[in-house]
């Protein structure tokens, strides 16, 4: 997005699942550990890798919408954070697999309005992760000392405060002044990249380590455009 720094769902998704990079299923030191051994940091787990998913499966529907109302670059900004939010999903899954423990079930149903009810809503909810979701869901895991899930949440954390400062622009202003958050955006030049280890999202080709879990910059793919109506 800014750094801090389709035609159907359903082809939507399938082509973004090629850009989640899915790590190897033994996350270091957890392989064979029982379920009883962390019961708070499997509830957190399940709780996250929730709410990333719904937020992925959001995002898609107002990546489509979006690129209907003649929003391409909305659309690529939904899109890159869809890419984003299936990492964060991934990692907690991939935890919870070495700690015995099956994902829990995704409500299938999305709510998609208009673009701009969905760029308030998208805002809104970018916030509320930043300012309870994750510094409770940290703290919860701070218990158990699970070091695996903390990283990753922290990761997740880290990857939406990246876009604090404009995702609180587009909150304030994308009620009334809509027309004006849309104008701005669509005139901006986006190449978004998303690294496939933490979900860091940047607006530029990637020139160093990720900022976020220093892996090397090979890491980073470029979000494709979504395709256009017509």
């Amino acid at each position: 997005m800014f750094r801090v720094s389709k035609r159907e769902f359903i082809g939507l998704s399938v082509a973004l699942s090629f850009l989640c990079r899915f790590p190897a299923l033994a996350a270091h030191g957890l392989a064979g550990v029982k379920t009883a051994s962390f019961p708070k940091t499997i509830k957190v787990l399940q709780q996250a890798y929730r709410a990333e998913m719904i937020a992925h499966n959001h995002y898609l529907g107002y990546t489509v919408r979006a690129v209907k109302e003649g929003f391409p670059n909305i659309a690529y900004l939904f899109q890159s954070f869809a890419v984003s939010e299936k990492i964060h999903a991934v990692n907690y899954a991939r935890i919870l697999s070495t700690l015995e423990e099956a994902t829990s079930i995704i409500p299938a149903g999305i709510d998609v309005k208009s673009t701009r009810d969905n760029l308030k809503r998208a805002s809104q909810k970018e916030l509320e992760k930043i300012e309870r979701t994750y510094p409770d869901f940290l703290q919860e895991l701070e218990a158990e000392a699970c070091d695996e899930a903390i990283v990753n949440c922290m990761y997740s954390w880290k990857s939406h405060r990246q876009h604090e400062q404009k995702v609180r622009e587009i909150r304030r202003y994308s009620g009334m002044f809509f027309g004006s958050v849309a104008s701005k955006i669509e005139g901006m030049h986006l190449d978004f990249h998303v690294c496939g280890e933490c979900g860091s999202t940047i607006d530029v080709q990637p020139a160093a380590p990720c900022e976020i879990c220093n892996k090397s910059k090979s890491h980073y793919s470029r979000v494709p455009r979504p395709a256009t109506v017509g």
